[in-house]
């Protein structure tokens, strides 16, 4: 949910089980090509954001929901799941509403609560929630949880792990073909040098390609993959808290969540290096958002632009 990344899958033997982190962060190893192409075909308008989406590189349905089912066997496989009816129904109570209030409550929805103090939660594709037992604990009452699964939700409406699967495809392809262009670059002037000369020239142009590979990396990382990780936490924000009201809970709970989270999160990374907004920027943020929201009286909580 909130402290940790969400899921998108990674393209390698769909036969293989692979955790939840690394869904969220693979790279998939491409050869170089132009993203302009792609990106302009690939391009989308998601119902729920009305924002266009870069979903050129996205698996399918069917390959997504495979690949999460593994993972998501995986999980339980590795961690104990509790079967405390005080969680197990208190959150498939919470999460039936949120999926009514979202519009997707004919779709199936798999709840778990993993048997740890970890303040956590996530979505995998294919409806697949789970929370962590710490994180049910941290929060005071069930609009708090309801804040949270419909920021899960969210994620899901959103279609953010085939956006964050798509756009890392693209980065690590940009990654790879710029690394081939400057690589090519740095030995061209090694050709017509012989003997421990071109040797010598080669092992720099090796070692600058390794540079560049690295300054590549962090800039897509920095200017690209970690912005976009943010903005999907925003989006997310926004949706659970239009599903909250649909489903009868309290939207400014959400508010108090984050102010919350903000005061035992006293230190923290730097935003721009994260992967997910400053708590108490989420706290006004929605605290804004519902205001406007209610000042829209009954076309309030329908469009995250407005």
């Amino acid at each position: 949910m909130c402290m940790h990344d969400h899921s998108a899958p990674v393209a390698k033997d769909q036969k293989d089980m692979i955790d939840r982190r690394k869904m969220v962060q693979a790279l998939a190893a491409g050869g170089a090509l132009s993203v302009a192409g792609p990106a302009l075909a690939g391009c989308s308008t998601n119902a729920a954001t009305g924002r266009k989406q870069f979903l050129a590189f996205a698996p399918g349905d069917a390959q997504l929901n495979k690949m999460a089912s593994a993972s998501w066997t995986e999980m339980k496989r590795k961690t104990p799941t509790s079967t405390d009816p005080r969680y197990t129904r208190r959150i498939k109570t919470i999460g039936d509403r949120i999926s009514r209030g979202s519009g997707k409550g004919d779709e199936k929805w798999d709840y778990a609560v993993f048997d740890t103090e970890s303040k956590n939660a996530f979505v995998l594709p294919g409806n697949r929630v789970g929370f962590y037992k710490g994180m049910m604990d941290f929060t005071d009452n069930d609009d708090q949880i309801a804040s949270i699964m419909g920021h899960e939700v969210g994620h899901v409406s959103g279609a953010h792990a085939r956006e964050r699967y798509s756009l890392q495809m693209a980065t690590q392809a940009a990654v790879v073909g710029g690394t081939v262009i400057g690589g090519s670059q740095f030995s061209k002037s090694c050709r017509r040098l012989a003997g421990e000369q071109r040797r010598s020239c080669l092992n720099r142009a090796n070692q600058n390609t390794q540079y560049l590979v690295q300054a590549l990396g962090l800039g897509t990382m920095i200017g690209l993959v970690l912005p976009y990780s943010r903005k999907h936490e925003a989006e997310s924000d926004k949706l659970g808290v239009n599903y909250m009201q649909k489903a009868g809970y309290d939207p400014y709970q959400s508010v108090k969540l984050w102010e919350k989270m903000a005061a035992n999160t006293p230190s923290r990374q730097p935003t721009f290096l994260s992967t997910h907004p400053d708590p108490a920027w989420r706290a006004r943020e929605l605290d804004a958002y519902i205001r406007r929201q209610e000042a829209l009286g009954s076309q309030g909580f329908e469009n995250i632009q407005t």
